[in-house]
């Protein structure tokens, strides 16, 4: 196969840079979706967090509603007192009320608690809404920018298309369907260059015949990884 250092440097250059704006239009969408796949995952966290709250609030509700009965208990409590008929009556009475203080005062605590927490999950739901929305924001911006990158990407990518198929005419044509299906299956990695008789792709030493050929002006596939070996620089 006859030599051509500087035309196979040229084609693997531009396999490198077709396969490099490829790479670009490719990971534009995905990073959309990942991006995407955040704001998803921020509003179940937000989901979570408002049921919560609205758990807590309902708890709340429920033990301030036992604190309005148990003080109506104790005003009933206390007006039987004054009507106490005899000591005895007048120490259950009082036992009573004691009991009700104290369950009074367990439920001033809990509700104080149940509205510390309330307040914290407020803040934690209004967080979790501000991340959301500087997330589709921030998603927004990059799917627009992506979008106005991609038409001059995609217009790179047909050009550098045509050029690498006119490149590729240094291959011999009895092995460029050869070469072709190993661009496919490799892209720019279906070429290595030889430096000191070694592959650039998997560096396993050329065997003395495989040299001799290389340097009187032939390329090659490596023995060892079957990547076309040519020398860049004669």
């Amino acid at each position: 196969m006859p030599s051509a250092g500087p035309d196979f440097t040229r084609l693997h250059q531009l396999l490198q840079n077709l396969k490099s704006v490829q790479d670009k239009l490719v990971r534009g969408p995905r990073q959309i979706k990942a991006r995407q796949k955040k704001i998803v995952a921020a509003n179940a966290v937000l989901v979570d967090k408002e049921g919560e709250l609205k758990s807590l609030r309902a708890e709340s509700d429920r033990k301030s509603l036992d604190l309005k009965s148990k003080e109506a208990h104790l005003l009933e409590f206390k007006r039987k007192l004054n009507g106490a008929a005899s000591n005895r009556e007048y120490e259950i009475i009082t036992g009573q009320i004691d009991a009700d203080i104290a369950a009074k005062a367990v439920l001033e605590d809990e509700i104080l608690e149940y509205l510390d927490r309330v307040d914290t999950l407020q803040d934690e739901v209004e967080a979790a809404k501000k991340k959301i929305a500087d997330l589709e924001i921030e998603t927004q911006k990059f799917a627009d920018d992506f979008k106005q990158r991609a038409a001059g990407m995609q217009q790179e990518e047909a050009e550098l298309n045509v050029k690498a198929k006119e490149a590729q005419k240094v291959i011999p044509s009895e092995v460029r369907e050869q070469f072709q299906r190993m661009v496919v299956a490799y892209g720019p990695e279906a070429m290595a260059d030889c430096t000191d008789g070694v592959c650039s792709n998997c560096f396993v030493q050329m065997t003395p015949q495989s040299k001799v050929l290389l340097n009187n002006g032939n390329s090659l596939f490596c023995g060892s990884c079957g990547r076309l070996n040519y020398l860049a620089n004669e």
